[in-house]
Order: C-alpha cells, then sequence, then structure tokens
C-alpha cells in the first residue's frame, strides 16, 4: 500500500497545484481583463471629451460662417438699394427744372474760371445755355444735364455736370450712410 499512497499523494499534490494555479491563472485573467477595461473605459472617456470639442468647434465654426454669409447678403443688399437710390437720384436730377440750374451753374463758373472760352452742355440744354451766356459754345457732351466749361487753352476744366455733382455728394453722403449702418 505505500506505492498507492505515494502515487495518491503525488495526484493530490498534482491536483492542489493545478488548482492554485487555475485560480492563479483565473485571478490574474480578472485583473487583466479589468486593467483592459479600465483602459478602454478611459480611451472612450477622452475620444468622447476629443468629439465633444471637435463637435462644438464645428458648431462654432458653422455659426461664424453663417454670420459672415448673413453679413454678405445684408451688405450686397444694402449695396443694392444704395446703388438703385444713386441711380433714382440721377433720374430725378435729368428731370429738375433745368433753366434756375444752369443759370445758377453757369454764374459760379464765370466766378471760378472768369477767362472761360468754352462751355459744353448736353443737346437738349443747347439752346438754354446759350441764351444764358456769353461764353462760345464748345458742343454737345454726353450728360444727363449740367455745364463743362473750360479755358480757350483747354488746360482748365470745371465740371458741374449732374453726374459728378451727385457723385460728389454721393460720395460724402456714403461716409455718412456707411457710419449710420455700422452703428
Amino acid at each position: 500500500m505505500g506505492l498507492e499512497k505515494v502515487i495518491e499523494n503525488i495526484q493530490n499534490e498534482g491536483k492542489e497545484k493545478i488548482t492554485a494555479i487555475l485560480h492563479d491563472a483565473e485571478t490574474q485573467a480578472a485583473q487583466i481583463l479589468s486593467t483592459t477595461q479600465k483602459t478602454l473605459d478611459q480611451t472612450a472617456e477622452k475620444k468622447r471629451k476629443e468629439l465633444e470639442k471637435n463637435i462644438e468647434l464645428l458648431k462654432a465654426q458653422e455659426e461664424s460662417s453663417v454670420e459672415i454669409e448673413v453679413k454678405k447678403i445684408r451688405l450686397n443688399t444694402e449695396k443694392d438699394i444704395l446703388n438703385q437710390t444713386y441711380q433714382d437720384s440721377l433720374a430725378s436730377l435729368s428731370s429738375l427744372p433745368h433753366e434756375k440750374i444752369l443759370s445758377s451753374l453757369l454764374k459760379k463758373a464765370q466766378q471760378e474760371l472768369p477767362q472761360a472760352a468754352f462751355v459744353y452742355s448736353n443737346k437738349r440744354d443747347e439752346a438754354l445755355v446759350r441764351s444764358l451766356t456769353n461764353i462760345p459754345y464748345g458742343g454737345a457732351i454726353d450728360t444727363i444735364g449740367g455745364i463743362i466749361v473750360e479755358n480757350k487753352e483747354k488746360t482748365l476744366k470745371i465740371d458741374y455736370r449732374y453726374e459728378t455733382i451727385a457723385e460728389l455728394v454721393w460720395e460724402h453722403s456714403l461716409k455718412e450712410i456707411a457710419k449710420e449702418l455700422l452703428s
């Protein structure tokens, strides 16, 4: 019986070692799984935070792009309205009573350029201009109204065309309009 006891003891010791090894392996596997799960959870949380940050950045960029587009549309609309107003103003100028305006412009031109030798106007106002001044008529020009006066050498010119006057007033007014729109 001694041999059987020795074999039985060896088998029991083997079973105990196997049980201990399996228990250690299960414990290590559980630790590895736990560590892996923690790492996965940390990585997932990190990625979630990065994703939220990226989403917020994209939202901010999109909002910024929308704001810029809205401003662009608003400014283009305002520009179109201002251009239409300018064109309407020019059309209104051409329908004003010309005699009084031309008389005033001719007086002002003669004061500013006493050596005036030529006066120009549109074809429609030629007879009126000739009747209002002694300055020789230089010819018809393409304009909605007003006059241009030159000296004999044609080195000095005074431009009192409606378009020129309107443009000067318009540029001055645009600065004021821009200030109002931006405030």
